[in-house]
């Protein structure tokens, strides 16, 4: 029980730090995420190089890179989320990315939902409408069509994410974690490096601790997800640690980050959270 605990603190803290930064208004929030990724390949080397598994599969590989690109891509669609309709809806959308692997195993593993499931499909596109729909209306027109795209994407993208920890968890052997966390921060590392030296930034000894911080806790979100998975089913790993964050990320936005949402954005949440249970119901 201690992993998932831990997932939820971690993977809150990563959002609430993008937020919290940006309230700061003093650093620069791409070169922090930038920082982010470099600092979560540092950290996993040395238990890849320590690991021994008994053997290495492309899947492993395949898995890792693909939510490593998920990742990185991901980090500019995730900012402009918090941005504009703030952490705690952002962490919404983020959540109900399960859709995706849900989705998939349906269509393309032909699993058959229960009842309790589809009415969790449906109350998580409701949530979803409801958070999409509390953006700020005195936009710019120019930026009202633009929102919608960025939710999208940024759901998308985090639905790749988990179905790549999913497909870890069928495909791949328990000992290939490590072999799997490397690849992912390595990939989201690289184009991490490669963006920091086009940009010609300067970079300031706060944006490096900043950026060592939610690198670590970027990677041990993920560290402790599989951690769990490999002592609990799935279907008690994710409603509890997407629930968990949901209400966990909430709190702290509205007392410590000075968010006020809205009594529409209240309800999405409240129905986002029966959804993740239904959703996970065997």
């Amino acid at each position: 029980m201690i992993y998932l605990l831990l997932n939820i603190i971690f993977g809150s803290l990563f959002l609430l730090c993008i937020k919290w930064v940006q309230n700061r208004k003093q650093e620069d929030i791409v070169t922090i995420g930038m920082i982010n990724y470099i600092a979560g390949a540092l950290a996993i080397t040395p238990e890849f190089i320590q690991s021994h598994p008994s053997v290495v599969t492309p899947q492993a590989m395949v898995a890792g890179g693909t939510m490593g690109a998920c990742y990185f891509v991901a980090f500019f669609f995730v900012v402009y989320a918090i941005k504009w309709i703030g952490v705690a809806s952002s962490t919404v959308i983020g959540v109900l990315s399960i859709l995706c692997p849900i989705l998939a195993g349906i269509f393309v593993w032909h699993e058959n939902p229960n009842l309790f499931q589809m009415l969790g499909v449906g109350l998580a596109i409701l949530s979803l409408s409801l958070i999409g729909s509390s953006t700020d209306t005195r936009q710019p027109v120019a930026r009202k069509w633009f929102v919608p795209v960025i939710l999208v994407s940024f759901f998308i993208l985090a639905g790749a994410s988990r179905l790549a920890q999913e497909a870890f968890r069928h495909v791949c052997q328990a000992d290939e974690r490590p072999v799997f966390l490397f690849t992912a921060f390595c990939l989201a590392a690289i184009p991490s490096v490669l963006v920091l030296v086009f940009r010609k930034k300067r970079i300031t000894w706060r944006e490096c601790v900043i950026g060592i911080m939610l690198g670590t806790a970027n990677m041990l979100q993920s560290h402790f997800i599989l951690k769990a998975l490999k002592e609990f089913e799935g279907y008690i790993v994710f409603p509890v640690v997407s629930a968990g964050g949901l209400i966990f990320t909430t709190l702290v936005a509205t007392w410590f980050l000075g968010e006020r949402l809205t009594n529409r954005t209240y309800v999405g949440i409240s129905l986002a959270t029966i959804a993740l249970l239904l959703l996970n119901w065997k």
